[in-house]
């Protein structure tokens, strides 16, 4: 076997051991660079990410996943986040948020998933949570339904159903009580509707 066969084997091995993700969902000019790749391309309705492959949402936008394991995740408008191996065999593919809003759903058993940040790391078990990376890389994990680890290398802390972790650059991470859970989900729960003109074929006079 060549060398380029072996390499092409082992990058379809590789591909098939990684559960699929599927973007189900997309409102606004979502786009997508593969590993490895330069250019960003349009983001398309059931198209399979994999390890490595990045993802940028515009403003206004938003964008669907759909794991193996059927939980839902949604990324709000300016989240750039890239797609991670699984930790381990058996274990669902994590992700690495740069910044933006992650909501997370599962209705079977609580899944576990690992999330990387600027200032944090995060494995997660359970059912229901939300992520928020702020420009400053602070970060700001609402644990809803389940368990977390937060730590970073100032410190960790874990967080249970109905407690909210904060961690900042150069400080331990730090947690409180939520108050008001439907405040911190609901851009997830409800979005208006956005429409690009540019996506329309107008004449000039209707234009």
């Amino acid at each position: 076997m060549s060398l380029s066969e072996r390499l092409f084997a082992q990058t379809t091995n590789t591909a098939a051991l990684t559960p699929d993700i599927v973007i189900t969902g997309i409102e606004g000019k979502v786009e997508v660079v593969r590993a490895g790749a330069q250019t960003w391309d349009p983001a398309y309705t059931n198209q399979v990410l994999h390890a490595g492959d990045r993802v940028r949402v515009p403003e206004r936008g938003r964008v669907t996943l759909l794991l193996s394991d059927k939980s839902v995740e949604r990324f709000g408008e300016l989240s750039d986040f890239t797609i991670e191996p699984p930790a381990a065999a058996g274990k669902q593919s994590g992700f690495s948020l740069l910044r933006g809003l992650l909501y997370f759903f599962h209705r079977g058993k609580p899944g576990d998933i690992q999330i990387r940040t600027r200032t944090a790391g995060a494995a997660v078990r359970g059912t229901e949570f939300n992520l928020e990376v702020e420009e400053s890389g602070r970060t700001v994990l609402t644990m809803l339904d389940g368990d977390v680890e937060l730590s970073n290398d100032a410190g960790q802390i874990s967080l249970t159903s109905g407690e909210q972790g904060i961690a900042e650059p150069g400080k331990p991470p730090t947690k409180t009580a939520v108050i008001n859970t439907i405040n911190v989900i609901q851009w997830a729960l409800y979005y208006p509707a956005v429409l690009d003109l540019d996506e329309l074929s107008l004449s000039q006079e209707e234009q």
